[in-house]
């Protein structure tokens, strides 16, 4: 995945799902700044981070 469609993928979550920031950090066990830096195409988080964040958002499309 590249960072476009991470950076549409979290964004895509948090509209469906009314959540923001904060409760998708939360719920994923990473750090604002992390969720942050994957919007922003900022690549101050690894590989493993983003797995994290796309492992969960893909947990909760049931």
């Amino acid at each position: 995945m590249n960072q476009e469609e991470l950076t549409n993928a979290i964004i895509n979550f948090e509209v469906k799902h009314g959540v923001n920031d904060t409760a998708l950090a939360f719920s994923s066990h990473l750090s604002v700044e992390k969720i942050h830096a994957m919007k922003a195409g900022e690549e101050t988080y690894t590989i493993e981070e983003a797995e994290q964040v796309l492992n969960y958002i893909q947990s909760q499309q049931v």
